[in-house]
């Protein structure tokens, strides 16, 4: 018996019903995205854009007291003085101070030189000088024994013309004869023969006793100047300072003109520091050059500006005070385009012995009174390199603002009136954060009635500055001078141009 085959039919029917299942779920997936996929979106509102930007700002400070210039130094000698002997000699005596390095005070003897010859050359001239004074007093005798004898001679010529004057007479009486006239005559003659004799012999002992006189003189000179070179053989210190070079030993022989010994003056010394045009400008518009030179003519003259020398040592700093005394040389150094000046200290032994972090914060201030320092160096020695503050009153009206307030370019953003205006700027000195400035604040206001004290410095950054653009005060911080004033944004590139500025 055949059976009917169930196949194809079954397929058909499988085939319609997956059909329809796979619709039925499109359909059922097509109805549950549109249901459940479709949200409304809740509205949203945009807040108004504000009118003016927010800043933070810090009320603009006039520049008090002095202006601190710094630089770099380097301790120099105020003056190094070569001894040389003036005579020649042996050294029978040397001070044990004359090594390098260990100080002598003023008139100490350094070297002592044999001293025979030149006491033997004073004793000559003493004993020439005796005898010269006799020879004086020898002439002084014949020049009175001569004077005697001329007394005598005139009145023999007296007697002998009156003898010849009476012989005349006889003769014109017819009383006597020619030749007693002729045995007057010559008699008169003779007389007056020694006479004119003796005269001249005065003359010559007049002439004597004035060489005698010329030779005393020369002997009195010669005998100064064997003193002069006696006191000589005794070389002594004439400043009070430190022994730099020396090259003599005892017993050694030493020829006139021989340098032996270099010494350099400790009673004050001298900084050597090189100036900027920049800083220079400062300290020629400062009130001490107006007080030094009131004509104005000051040529290439520098003031007397007060200065403090500092050395690093450690932990600790030690200050010297100064003054600006003269420009090294004729001008500007050629290499580095800078001033060389020199600040004279003097009083070297004078020190101050501070705290570094201390003195960082006290630059401003008045420093100590001078002390005694046991635990550092005592006094400036040359080749120390320090650090120099010039303490400059300026003339001009400078500005203290933040670091931070200072923006690329050298300039400063202010709030006048609820306007941002920017001022360009000249970054003159630091103080801890603060940096003095000098800025035209006047060009900035809007009238003329308005004062710089009533506008703030902004401090914050803003995006896209311009000038003249609307802003509104956030928030204001108080700087007092010599405080760290509160940042409130770090703005990376306007600090970045002021460490660059500075």
């Amino acid at each position: 018996m055949n059976t009917p085959s169930s196949g194809p039919p079954r397929s058909l029917k499988h085939l319609v019903l997956n059909i329809v299942v796979s619709i039925a779920i499109l359909a059922g997936c097509l109805f549950g995205y549109t249901l459940l996929g479709e949200r409304k979106r809740p509205a949203r509102s945009k807040p108004n854009k504000p009118a003016a930007t927010a800043v933070t700002t810090e009320a603009l400070q006039r520049h008090q007291g002095p202006l601190s210039i710094s630089s770099n130094g380097v301790v120099v000698p105020l003056r190094e003085i070569r001894l040389a002997t003036e005579v020649a000699g042996r050294v029978i005596e040397q001070s044990e101070n004359l090594r390098p390095g260990r100080e002598v005070s003023e008139g100490e003897t350094l070297i002592q030189l044999d001293p025979t010859e030149y006491e033997l050359e004073v004793r000559r001239l003493a004993a020439q000088k005796t005898q010269e004074d006799a020879e004086l007093a020898a002439a002084d005798v014949n020049i009175e024994n001569t004077a005697h004898l001329l007394t005598l001679a005139e009145e023999q010529v007296r007697l002998a013309s009156g003898e010849r004057e009476r012989t005349d007479a006889l003769v014109a009486r017819q009383a006597a004869s020619v030749s007693e006239v002729e045995v007057a005559k010559r008699a008169e003659l003779t007389a007056k023969s020694a006479l004119v004799e003796l005269q001249n012999r005065e003359r010559e002992l007049i002439a004597q006793r004035t060489l005698i006189l010329r030779k005393q003189a020369l002997t009195e000179v010669a005998a100064e100047r064997a003193k002069l070179d006696l006191s000589r053989t005794t070389v002594r210190s004439p400043i009070r300072g430190r022994v730099v070079q020396s090259g003599v030993e005892e017993q050694s022989f030493i020829a006139a003109g021989t340098s032996f010994v270099t010494i350099e003056d400790t009673t004050a010394i001298e900084v050597r520091s090189n100036l900027t045009v920049d800083q220079m400008y400062w300290v020629w518009n400062s009130a001490a050059m107006a007080n030094q030179f009131e004509s104005g003519d000051h040529g290439d003259r520098v003031p007397p500006v007060s200065a403090t020398i500092q050395y690093r040592l450690g932990k600790r700093v030690y200050q010297w005070q100064a003054v600006l005394t003269r420009i090294d040389g004729a001008g500007i150094d050629l290499d580095t385009r800078t001033y060389p000046c020199l600040l004279r200290v003097d009083s070297p032994a004078d020190v101050v012995a501070v705290d570094a972090d201390a003195s960082q914060k006290r630059m401003d201030t008045p420093p100590p009174s001078p002390a005694v320092v046991a635990d550092g160096p005592r006094r400036l020695m040359r080749g120390m390199f320090v650090s120099v503050t010039l303490n400059v009153h300026p003339t001009r009206t400078l500005y203290r603002v933040n670091e931070i307030a200072i923006r690329p370019g050298n300039r400063i953003w202010l709030d006048v009136d609820g306007k941002l205006r920017v001022v360009p700027v000249e970054v003159v000195s630091r103080m801890g954060d603060g940096v003095i400035v000098d800025a035209d604040i006047d060009s900035a206001l809007p009238t003329k009635s308005m004062k710089a004290d009533h506008v703030a410095v902004i401090v914050s950054p803003v995006s896209d500055p311009k000038d003249g653009m609307p802003v509104m005060t956030s928030g204001t911080t108080a700087q007092q001078p010599g405080s760290t004033p509160t940042r409130i944004a770090d703005d990376v590139s306007g600090l970045d141009s002021a460490k660059a500025a500075g």
